[in-house]
């Protein structure tokens, strides 16, 4: 089967609680939740401020939410779906050796990025403050994606693609690195867009996996 990758879809909306019957504001909600956790920090955030930034009383925040804890929940699902929609791959992609595969990777998780909001970072800077079992289920959505790129430097290095002493796994916390920081600090220009960027990234990566040369 193709997928399609959109960049205008690609971002995955969180499905509002069970018998909310305004979806529109709960993500009014998710949104001013991700910029007060951005600005305060989760655990200063308070709820007043929340219901404040979207304009309603915190008594009816709670028709939505029991805890502030599932607005950052809901909100590290969200941006973790995201990244996991990321590894679906057409057929010739899939039967494409490593290079090719690891390029066009990047390229679709680049095109999330023009529509991933700011405080997008909140999901990798508060996770660990999720409860237990919250937090192990979005860390499984985590190393699925983990999993996927470490299997595709493996596929490399088998191939003969990519150095043999490469630590598959320093590798893709690398490769993550480097993806994950671009909204932190990337704002395009006409000399730059977000393409531009991720041809780099390939170039950078790709490159950087190949074997050294012998003379």
């Amino acid at each position: 089967m193709v997928t399609q990758h959109d960049p205008e879809s690609i971002t995955v909306a969180p499905a509002p609680p069970k018998g909310t019957l305004n979806g529109a504001r709960w993500h009014e909600i998710l949104d001013a939740a991700g910029e007060v956790f951005q600005e305060k920090g989760y655990q200063a955030a308070r709820i007043e401020d929340i219901a404040n930034r979207v304009g309603i009383l915190k008594g009816s925040l709670y028709y939505y939410i029991e805890t502030k804890e599932d607005l950052l929940y809901a909100l590290s699902v969200a941006g973790h779906s995201t990244g996991l929609a990321t590894l679906d791959e057409d057929d010739a992609t899939r039967a494409a050796d490593a290079p090719a595969r690891i390029g066009a990777f990047i390229e679709r998780w680049m095109a999330t990025i023009p529509s991933t909001p700011q405080y997008a970072r909140v999901t990798e800077r508060d996770v660990r403050l999720l409860t237990d079992q919250r937090r192990a289920a979005v860390m499984e959505m985590r190393n699925q994606m983990h999993q996927y790129v470490r299997k595709i430097v493996e596929q490399g290095i088998a191939e003969g693609h990519f150095d043999p002493t490469t630590d598959p796994g320093v590798a893709t916390n690398s490769i993550f690195e480097l993806l994950n920081s671009t909204s932190r600090w990337f704002r395009p220009t006409g000399r730059l867009s977000h393409d531009a960027l991720g041809a780099f990234y390939k170039k950078l990566i790709v490159q950087g996996l190949r074997p050294e040369a012998t003379s």
